[in-house]
């Protein structure tokens, strides 16, 4: 006889356990209700505590395979195209400047983009859902042909850094 798994008894039920972020409360407005508890918020870029920083995918690299991707960046595949690339994205995200955890935002054309490299724009698009990016998560290589840009809300201190090198 197979023993049932002890969580079977919760799959269908709601999480018990809600983590909420309001830190960013003042700079949104609501547009309307929405759904669980998210009122349509909208961000007034202009009193935010942070700058925004975006990563932008060349054209030429959007919607591609990881073959593809090295090819047009000159860098040889080998035979494991897509364990060379995942390798270059963990590598440049420890390399970035920026916090552990970042708050995703949508992107304006206003919002600077000091890493204009490829492999940057990959790590943070492949290490980021719909609302943060994580410098500890595994790159989804599938993320590159749902989006090519991701904005982040990056704090001052880092932004101050981050303005730094651009100089």
């Amino acid at each position: 006889m197979i023993e049932p798994a002890q969580f079977l008894h919760n799959m269908s039920a709601p999480p018990k356990t809600v983590v909420k972020y309001s830190g960013l409360a003042r700079a949104a407005t609501t547009a309307g209700p929405g759904r669980s508890g998210d009122c349509g918020a909208r961000f007034d870029h202009d009193v935010v505590f942070g700058s925004f920083v975006a990563f932008r995918l060349a054209k030429e690299l959007r919607r591609r395979g990881p073959a593809t991707i090295l090819k047009r960046l000159g860098i040889d595949s080998g035979s494991a195209p897509e364990k060379t690339l995942i390798d270059l994205i963990e590598q440049r995200a420890k390399e970035l400047q920026l916090p552990d955890a970042c708050v995703v935002v949508p992107t304006k054309h206003d919002h600077s983009c000091p890493w204009s490299d490829p492999i940057s724009a990959l790590a943070v698009i492949t290490k980021s859902s719909g609302s943060v990016w994580l410098r500890s998560k595994a790159p989804r290589l599938s993320a590159i042909n749902k989006r090519s840009v991701v904005s982040l809300l990056v704090p001052p201190d880092f932004a101050a850094r981050i303005e730094e090198l651009s100089i």
